[in-house]
């Protein structure tokens, strides 16, 4: 009887071992070990062409579109550099105003825009106001405040007025286009023509 009940035993403990050493060993395998890699800061993460990104307002109305021909982004950089970006504002469906240049810096986090190099902002023509037009080479833009401003210099129109300034500010809010220089400018009183 010694002898069966060493087998006895030592079956179920044999088994609880081996399925033991079974559990350990499929855990160990199926194990992600995961590596980090560091990204050359100077080369893109991300390179994308002919894009087009579209934010739209609580209504489903188009509020924001923003297009360029290249965009490319760093490692560690919340900058997205764009080639020939073209950026458009819609309030109620409606084009309240855009910006264009060669070159661009969106930033996703602040949702703040730096235009380079010929950039051109229109501000489309409304009940309220005339049609305007600002030329410079750098300009910021705050897309949720709507604010635009730059110490490059800038020639302006709107309506039939226009002129050079060193600077100006730009809040569609308020609708008010300030120059905090000498301005050197032929106004045309709009309530004559």
């Amino acid at each position: 009887m010694k002898i069966r009940w060493r087998y006895g035993i030592a079956f179920p403990l044999v088994l609880a071992v081996s399925l033991g050493a079974l559990a350990a060993w499929l855990g160990r395998i199926s194990e992600v070990q995961v590596e980090e890699v560091v990204l050359n800061p100077n080369e893109p993460q991300y390179a994308m062409k002919g894009i087009n990104g579209k934010r739209f307002d609580q209504e489903g109305r188009l509020k924001e579109n923003l297009s360029a021909v290249d965009a490319v982004q760093y490692p560690n950089s919340a900058d997205v550099h764009l080639d020939k970006p073209h950026l458009s504002f819609y309030r109620d469906g409606s084009l309240l105003y855009e910006v264009g240049s060669d070159k661009a810096a969106y930033n996703i986090q602040n949702k703040k825009v730096v235009f380079e190099q010929n950039v051109v902002l229109n501000k489309a023509a409304d009940a309220k106001r005339l049609a305007g037009i600002v030329k410079t080479e750098r300009l910021n833009v705050d897309t949720e405040a709507q604010y635009a401003h730059t110490d490059s210099p800038v020639t302006f129109q709107y309506g039939q007025s226009g002129g050079q300034a060193n600077g100006m500010t730009y809040d569609h809010k308020t609708g008010l286009l300030n120059f905090p220089s000498k301005v050197k400018a032929t106004i045309y009183d709009t309530k004559n023509l």
